[in-house]
């Protein structure tokens, strides 16, 4: 059922360069239902604007506006006012008071063998305006308070082999100050702090080597795309990768009168006081370190306070099926101005939320309800999705189809996709059937013929499969997928980008660099908008459980050959429950097919296929999570603590804990689950 992409074709009066011919069927859609999709297609990408998208993003990142503040309450009513203009039904702030600490001190300072103070501070760039401002203390989220004067350690990437090197040198880090680099490709801050933590570490400086995405990469800003000297990257340490959202209320929402645990039981909360350093301070400690021992005085107080922060959602109610929902995502808070993460991706939204909003004024909506979410504190531990999803648990579990998370919209112009392997088809034919503002092709044929670009911030596949399947996390779509059991996907574009979580992230860097002329972050609003169509219109939902069966056996395969061999004969059993999924779904398209082979479908006719296919990936969770971190229960993937995707999480890390036992527990856990959701496709 893949659409094949040709020729540019014209839209008079569209204002659009063109946009890829196709043929008329689309997967999930009966030829009549097809056509009328396409026509609604064409007018919903002659609407958006990359002049609305730019004016959008510069008012975002007009001021800094990290979770909770001011500013970011402001940003929450203004969405919500455009958003009730756009012709959104139900729109609405949803508050929730979560722990959510800002630092009241920071101190990094040499007292041995010279005295020296770090600025902690980012340069201003001459001629930009907005890197004058204080943007306040640059900080860790959720770093624990604490005072330390030590010698320092200089310990790579943070990274256990980087300190199974310095024990090979007989250097103990134990009581002492790991100074640390950021990692690219990128490993979770996170993990840097829990492996310093678990090793003894009085305390942790995390700095951003000129490297890894600064001067060493190219041309800095403003003058390229790459981190000046002084550039802070500032982000959570929250061990979120056990349990995201509030950690005073772990696995259920942080609602008024909500039961919350003190800090000191928070297991997501870190022991170890951790700072962010930019290279222009980092470099006099590394110089002085060359030079003989140093010792550093470390002292962090951050004021461990509830505040509150604020989703705001809206909706276009469907017309057939308005229960069923298509919820598209995005977060707003930033850690200074957010000029890629996440404004470029708010304004993609916005201009989403405008635009389909449009067509429901005109009258046209879609059968399923799609529902807009701008979440919040998504930079301290994807704080409000995740209370909001624990929140809305039960409907989201019964009516939930999908769910389409967009962090930063452009950062470049490399298209990357991870998704669930049902969402494959649907993610390509969309892209097959936008625009590449640069090329002119679709976006599917640029990603599939482009040269790789570096500085991809999600896995990127090229040839015939465009989507990537491994999921970690990082992003909002985490509670959806490793809680709820719905599908996701998380898209962008991107490229260079050295200014991650700094001060320098701001609307001129997105407009001279990251999108000059915000065409991508309009093209993400056609690929969104297209996508989430599909999705809320099609006649049998689009969502191909072959795709999931075929990953299934790729990854059992891998970890299977991965595995001790005493442990390969306990995968007998997985493997037939892959082959029972794959005839399952195998069944299950036939039937599919036969339903939409006919001119049009009756909506009686679909309901039991789509009601089989609202249930598919939540059979893939298991109630009890993951062995360690019950609120992770899909048994496909989980982040390691590095953010890097796990698949089969629970098989292997039973695998790496060289327990046989729980590893034959684990493999009957992960069959079971696929059962159930072959039993589902069957019914």
């Amino acid at each position: 059922m893949r659409v094949a992409a040709g020729a540019a074709l014209a839209l008079a009066g569209a204002g659009l360069a063109g946009i890829p011919a196709s043929s008329a069927s689309i997967f999930g859609f009966a030829s009549r239902s097809a056509a009328m999709e396409r026509a609604v297609e064409r007018r919903f990408m002659a609407l958006p604007s990359p002049d609305r998208v730019r004016d959008f993003h510069a008012y975002l990142t007009a001021a800094p506006h990290v979770a909770g503040s001011p500013r970011d309450r402001a940003l929450a009513e203004w969405v919500r006012d455009r958003w009730r203009e756009d012709g959104l039904d139900d729109v609405r702030i949803v508050e929730h008071d979560v722990l959510l600490p800002y630092p009241t001190e920071m101190v990094v300072e040499t007292v041995a063998p010279e005295r020296w103070r770090a600025s902690l501070e980012e340069d201003a760039i001459p001629g930009d305006p907005d890197t004058a401002v204080d943007a306040g203390l640059p900080y860790h989220a959720y770093s624990a308070s604490g005072d330390a004067t030590a010698a320092v350690v200089y310990a790579g990437s943070g990274n256990p082999a980087d300190y199974e090197k310095l024990k090979a040198q007989g250097v103990d880090i134990r009581g002492k100050i790991a100074l640390v680099r950021y990692s690219v490709p990128y490993s979770y801050r996170g993990f840097k702090a829990l492996t310093a933590e678990r090793l003894g570490a009085a305390g942790l400086l995390i700095y951003s080597d000129p490297e890894d995405d600064g001067a060493g990469k190219g041309r800095t800003y403003p003058d390229g795309p790459w981190g000046p000297e002084s550039h802070i990257q500032r982000g959570g340490v929250v061990y979120d990768f056990l349990v995201p959202g509030d950690p005073l209320t772990p696995g259920w929402p942080s609602v008024a009168g909500a039961r919350r645990i003190p800090e000191a039981e928070a297991v997501s909360l870190p022991k170890i006081m951790t700072a962010p350093l930019s290279w222009k301070d980092a470099r006099v400690i590394r110089q002085a370190m060359d030079r003989g021992p140093v010792t550093v005085h470390m002292r962090v107080q951050m004021d461990h306070e509830v505040r509150p922060i604020w989703t705001v959602t809206g909706r276009i109610t469907g017309t057939t099926e308005p229960d069923d929902l298509v919820i598209v995502g995005n977060h707003r808070d930033a850690w200074v101005y957010g000029g890629v993460d996440p404004s470029s991706g708010t304004a993609s939204l916005m201009e989403l939320a405008r635009t389909l909003g449009s067509l429901a004024k005109q009258g046209t909506r879609p059968r399923r309800t799609i529902v807009f979410a701008n979440w919040d504190a998504e930079e301290f531990t994807l704080t409000s999705s995740t209370e909001w999803g624990e929140e809305h648990e039960a409907d989201l579990s019964a009516h939930a189809v999908a769910y389409l998370n967009v962090d930063s919209a452009a950062s470049g112009r490399a298209f990357s996709a991870a998704a669930v392997p049902a969402l494959n088809l649907a993610i390509t034919e969309a892209a097959e059937s936008v625009v590449d503002p640069e090329t002119g092709q679709s976006i599917a044929d640029a990603a599939r013929t482009g040269a790789p670009r570096e500085g991809s911030a999600l896995p990127t596949a090229t040839g015939p499969d465009l989507v990537s399947n491994r999921l970690g996390s990082g992003s909002d779509y985490t509670v959806f997928l490793n809680y709820l059991g719905v599908p996701v996907a998380d898209l962008t574009f991107s490229g260079p980008y050295g200014v991650y979580h700094s001060i320098y992230d701001d609307h001129r860097f997105v407009a001279r660099f990251a999108d000059p002329g915000f065409r991508y972050a309009a093209a993400m609003t056609r690929l969104w908008g297209v996508l989430a169509l599909r999705l809320a219109n099609a006649d049998v939902i689009p969502l191909d459980y072959r795709a999931a069966a075929a990953s299934a056996r790729q990854f059992a395969s891998e970890v299977a050959a991965a595995a001790p061999a005493e442990d390969r004969p306990l995968f007998d059993p997985l493997k037939a429950s892959i082959d029972r999924l794959a005839a399952a779904a195998d069944r299950f398209s036939r039937r599919a097919g036969g339903v939409l082979g006919r001119r049009s479908v009756a909506p009686t006719d679909a309901a039991p296929l789509n009601a089989a296919l609202l249930r598919a990936e939540r059979g893939l969770l298991a109630p009890a999570g993951l062995p360690g971190r019950p609120w992770y229960r899909h048994l496909m993937y989980a982040p390691r603590p590095t953010y890097a995707p796990e698949v089969l999480p629970g098989v292997i890390e039973a695998i790496e804990s060289g327990n046989h036992a729980r590893t034959r527990e684990q493999i009957a856990a992960l069959a079971a689950a696929l059962d159930r959701a072959a039993a589902v496709l069957d019914r």
